[in-house]
């Protein structure tokens, strides 16, 4: 293999670590968690992915005018809830803030421009980067990642860091807007109303947030020259815009924390775009009213399967009638609630081939407590999943 290739399929690799971590922390931010446990499971994820021992996230704190570690892995005992550095334009995290832009360093102790700080250095730290966590349009913090061996971060790495800040900000926010809508239950009569509006709102700032994932993506695959590592990205684009529908349903909705299943269902099928003009892409779907936490993850099988279909099942099938059919149904007394896909294309093998997709569907198949089954039709394919039906 040539220096080049073997380059190629080292970014290839990278990139593919950087989506799954993406990809789970995207639906992390959907699930009850405490913000420290999201923050060190997110420089976790960060070191696992791009392969850097030491990450940490940084709040900035007006009364102190500091930054101050809130979590971290790779740091001696001590650092995480306790060490500080500076806002000034001369500390590498304080010029983030203040500019609201990545600032990446390759040789920290020999920079000029910057103050090599005690912490970083009794650490053993070189090369640094930083990008800023934003709410609603302000700094939030930094969130960091920094290496002993000095290292050059390319526009992969900033892109990807500056996702998953993005991403802590989505679920920042949403943490805001539950406390304000809980002192507001204390403080007015109207605590209700004002809980329902700001959950709105909290999900109409999720919605954003994850838009602007989007969009970094979207950028990022534009820029890449392979083939195979946009067909990558736009795979992590249809799962983030599926987790984006719901919550642009919950911004709309007259309940917080629920959506319509069959106008998510449509919805989201509308979102997904035909690899082929004349495919017909059809909805038949019950109403029914389902938590978010379990709309979700169907939402994502749902978004797997149908674009599975779009890519594979109709290869050399003639472009007359086809066809890629939903349908939703509450069965046994309203305790199980069914989801089934259905095309009538070239069909598939069975059980069918591993792979990264399938591997996902069947991981959230068991996060619903639900079975999938892979039917046998005398046209094409089917998947059922069937889940326990949970209404809100």
């Amino acid at each position: 293999m040539s220096d080049e290739e073997s380059r190629s399929a080292d970014l290839e690799s990278r990139i593919r670590d950087y989506r799954r971590s993406i990809n789970g922390f995207s639906r992390l931010v959907t699930a009850p968690a405490s913000l420290e446990r999201l923050m060190q499971h997110l420089t976790a994820q960060v070191s696992r992915a791009a392969q850097i021992r030491r990450v940490k996230v940084l709040r900035y704190r007006p009364e102190t005018s500091d930054l101050l570690v809130v979590a971290g892995v790779g740091w001696k005992d001590g650092v995480v809830g306790h060490a500080t550095l500076g806002t000034d334009m001369q500390s590498p995290p304080g010029r983030s803030i203040q500019t609201s832009a990545p600032v990446a360093i390759e040789d920290l102790p020999n920079d000029r421009e910057y103050r090599y700080s005690d912490l970083l250095r009794e650490h053993g730290v070189i090369s640094v980067l930083n990008v800023p966590v934003m709410i609603d349009g302000q700094s939030w913090g930094v969130l960091e990642v920094d290496t002993e061996k000095r290292c050059v971060f390319d526009e992969w790495d900033v892109d990807f860091l500056t996702t998953m800040a993005n991403i802590l900000g989505c679920a920042l926010a949403r943490h805001k807007a539950e406390q304000d809508a809980i002192t507001a239950a204390f403080e007015i009569k109207t605590a209700n109303a004002r809980s329902e509006i700001a959950m709105r709102e909290l999900q109409h700032r999720a919605k954003n947030n994850l838009q602007l994932v989007i969009s970094l993506l979207t950028a990022s695959s534009r820029q890449s020259g392979s083939d195979e590592v946009r067909e990558i990205i736009g795979s992590a684009i249809g799962r983030v815009q599926a987790i984006a529908v719901a919550h642009d349903l919950l911004s709309r909705g007259k309940q917080g924390s629920s959506v319509e299943f069959a106008q998510y269902l449509r919805a989201l099928c509308a979102s997904i775009t035909p690899s082929h003009r004349d495919i017909v892409l059809d909805v038949d779907a019950m109403e029914a009213t389902i938590p978010l936490d379990r709309a979700v993850p169907a939402g994502l099988i749902v978004n797997e399967l149908v674009t599975n279909s779009m890519k594979y099942a109709f290869d050399n099938v003639e472009s007359e009638g086809r066809r890629i059919q939903v349908k939703f149904v509450v069965v046994g007394n309203g305790s199980e609630a069914c989801i089934s896909v259905e095309d009538n294309g070239r069909g598939m093998s069975l059980p069918p081939q591993p792979g990264y997709g399938m591997r996902l569907i069947e991981a959230l198949a068991r996060q619903l407590s639900g079975r999938l089954e892979y039917a046998k039709v005398e046209v094409g394919a089917r998947t059922v999943l069937c889940f326990p039906f949970l209404p809100s």
